[in-house]
């Protein structure tokens, strides 16, 4: 009586390594396929052009244009009228100005970027490491490096200290 339940065990084993291995032959290896970019079925680069400025007009904040245009303005009548010297005697003004002219030029290139993928028919989601950074740029700009490369060049029109209570 064992040895007809070994054998009906041993032929079941058997009947499931057999079966095993041609699922195994029969069925293709699953390829790994890289990770697809989401195309936008635009057709005509206009469309694509207003996808880009749709973007562009719900990342970029309400102020940053005036700031922005105000850095270029200020920037033409102090910073570019200083002689090097000037410039290099004080390592604030001269960190501060490297910092604003860094931020000011990577907001640029996140910029033409986020137009090329667009332009390509790319869609951009917001969590994009791309928009990320721009909005990273936009906020360490107009917040923290502008406001204090005026206080250092102009005392007189340095940002007020805001007390949080009183507000």
């Amino acid at each position: 009586m064992q040895s007809i339940i070994y054998s009906i065990v041993l032929i079941l084993l058997l009947l499931s390594a057999v079966l095993m291995l041609m699922r195994e032959v029969f069925h293709p290896k699953v390829k790994s396929t890289p990770a697809v970019i989401p195309k936008l079925n635009l057709m005509q680069s206009d469309e694509r052009e207003d996808y880009f400025a749709k973007l562009m007009s719900k990342i970029t904040p309400d102020y940053y244009w005036r700031v922005s245009h105000e850095y270029v303005d200020f920037n033409h009548a102090t910073i570019k009228r200083m002689l090097i010297e000037e410039l290099s005697t004080d390592p604030a003004l001269f960190g501060a100005q490297r910092r604003c002219s860094d931020l000011h030029s990577a907001i640029y290139r996140y910029y033409d970027n986020l137009r090329k993928r667009c332009a390509e028919g790319e869609k951009v989601p917001f969590a994009d490491i791309e928009v990320l950074n721009l909005r990273q740029c936009f906020d360490e700009f107009s917040h923290d490096a502008y406001p204090a490369l005026v206080a250092l060049v102009w005392p007189h029109y340095q940002r007020p200290e805001v007390d949080l209570v009183n507000v």
